[in-house]
């Protein structure tokens, strides 16, 4: 028996809410009966003792014809909106139902304000249309209408069904919807929610953008509705892992640290990068950093959704302030290759200066060509060292891809260099005893020998010529080695140096300058002309006259009254 209270002050009782009219719910038998129970004479009147009313307001009945909907209807309009207080739209709520209609079901509601709402049937069966529910039984589902009818409520959001409706409420809410992926359209793709067909965008799909959507064809996804249009339905993904990575990066940043050595999952692979999710905040892997190896392309290294372990390099906070746009977002640097063995320390332990080797062209560079020795291990030829003439560029004699014979000139362990010098295969090829055996070698199977003065500016010295090179000539002389440039030959400008020295021919130079690290600096024209000096000084000496006290070719005059007998 529900008792409704009505403005004119007056008392209704009728069946429990939510019963269908007597019309349309009545039996034959029931017909029948009533009508036997009218031909019967009435019961006296019992009297009613009046209760006192919490307030001026009295009761009145109510027909049993008025529907539970039409009662909600009645109550809004008179201002009172029982139950409805501190339910919103969208919200999940939990009650008990309290009683079965016809189609719809009657739910008590948890909570302070003890409201009631109503849900239809058709949501408490199975698949097979049997009803799972009744009076007493639990359940949960989400507000998907407050009005004149009063709180509705659905199960189908949760259960992945729905209607324009409840994607218009679930829009208005922000509750997310269950859907599967049905097919890719040009932009987006294609989801199915219930019996609605949804769009969502490339752009909304993932957290970057998806190269191959098809992979998520046949994959239950969640999604957030963005827009209800008629018929036109728009979804995101996007803004829902956003939210999430924004919880999850909070925890996660504080363990974060340069030099911590972190795992992570691959979520992009580009040309330039691959991008790395750490939990909930994003890392990125400059190619440099995938591997010693040459690295063609980063899927060569990683693939997407692959596990991997990583150190932090670099972590910049975002600047929102700044006019850099690349700086306006949290940067973290990361590497791969700071995990891997270092190449180069063993092949310094099987390299040594001295030794010929081949070796693959892999890069270019306007002063030198790189060469690969070992994998992971490269080596600079540079420019003066590629040809035995002049070039402008090492493109002008050697290709990327190529495969060069080359000596081992120097070894930097600290700087991690490795200084080389093109040969012919026919010099690579020579028998030991005929090389040329490095000046570490030389210097050890030669006997102790008083070590050599220390060149100085000045001092003639005679070279051999060790290398012919367009610019220069290179010479050893005892105590050192140096470089006698083109200029300083005494040639015309232009000549062909390799037809004016012979490897191993003996020159005379002058030192003329010595830098700061130690490189010399060598002039024929130099030494010519401290020859004449001497020759000078020493014709001087012989022309010295006669007597004591006197020095020197005495005065002009003195010469020319000589010349003159």
């Amino acid at each position: 028996m529900v008792v409704v209270k009505r403005a004119s002050g007056a008392i209704e009782t009728r069946g429990p809410v939510g019963d269908a009219p007597a019309e349309a719910t009545a039996t034959a038998e029931q017909t029948s009966a009533a009508a036997e129970a009218s031909a019967a004479p009435a019961p006296a009147p019992r009297p009613v003792t009046p209760t006192p009313a919490p307030s001026s307001a009295l009761y009145e009945e109510v027909p049993e014809s008025e529907s539970f909907a039409e009662m909600f209807e009645a109550q809004a309009k008179e201002g009172g909106t029982p139950g409805r207080r501190g339910v919103r739209l969208g919200e999940k709520v939990k009650g008990t139902i309290f009683q079965l209609g016809a189609d719809t079901a009657f739910v008590s509601l948890d909570g302070a304000s003890k409201s009631e709402a109503m849900i239809e049937l058709r949501e408490l069966k199975d698949d097979e249309g049997i009803l799972r529910y009744g009076v007493g039984d639990s359940l949960e589902a989400h507000v998907i209408e407050v009005g004149a009818k009063g709180i509705v409520l659905s199960r189908a959001l949760a259960k992945g069904s729905a209607s324009m409706a409840m994607l218009a409420e679930a829009r208005a809410s922000g509750i997310p919807v269950e859907g599967m992926v049905l097919s890719v359209n040009k932009g987006g793709v294609e989801v199915a929610i219930g019996d609605v067909r949804a769009f969502c965008p490339i752009s909304q799909l993932d957290l970057r953008y998806v190269e191959k959507p098809d992979q998520f064809i046949g994959e239950k996804l969640k999604f957030r509705v963005t827009e209800v249009r008629d018929r036109n339905v728009v979804l995101s993904r996007r803004s829902l892992l956003e939210d999430e990575q924004k919880q999850l990066a909070a925890e996660t940043r504080k363990a974060l640290d340069v030099g911590r050595v972190v795992k992570g999952k691959v979520t992009g692979v580009r040309d330039f990068g691959v991008f790395v999710d750490l939990g909930g905040v994003e890392g990125m892997i400059p190619v440099s950093e995938l591997s010693y190896l040459r690295v063609g392309h980063p899927s060569e290294v990683v693939k997407q959704g692959e596990d991997v372990e990583v150190e932090i390099l670099r972590m910049e906070a975002a600047q929102p302030n700044s006019p850099d746009k690349s700086k306006q977002k949290e940067r973290i640097t990361l590497s791969m290759r700071s995990r891997q063995e270092d190449p180069f320390k063993k092949a310094i332990s099987e390299i040594k200066e001295g030794d010929r080797l081949q070796g693959k062209v892999v890069r270019l560079q306007q002063f030198g060509a790189f060469v690969e020795l070992r994998p992971g291990v490269d080596g600079l030829v540079h420019i003066s060292a590629l040809s035995d003439r002049r070039i402008a560029h090492p493109r002008d004699v050697v290709q990327v891809g190529e495969t060069v014979w080359v000596v081992v000139e120097k070894i930097d362990p600290n700087e991690k260099r490795i200084g080389l010098r093109r040969i012919s295969e026919e010099e690579a090829q020579r028998p030991p005893e005929e090389r040329p055996a490095p000046a570490a070698a030389q210097a050890a199977a030669a006997p102790a020998a008083p070590a050599a003065p220390r060149p100085k500016v000045g001092q003639v010295v005679v070279g051999k010529v060790d290398r012919i090179e367009p610019y220069g000539v290179f010479l050893v002389f005892a105590g050192g080695k140096g470089l006698l440039p083109a200029s300083e030959t005494g040639t015309e400008r232009g000549t062909d140096l390799r037809k004016h020295y012979a490897l191993g021919q003996e020159v005379k130079v002058a030192i003329i300058d010595i830098d700061a690290s130690g490189k010399v600096r060598l002039s024929v024209t130099a030494a010519q002309r401290a020859e004449e000096r001497a020759e000078v000084e020493a014709w001087q000496k012989t022309q010295q006259p006669q007597g004591a006290g006197k020095k020197g070719f005495g005065t002009f005059a003195d010469l020319f009254s000589k010349g003159g007998k």
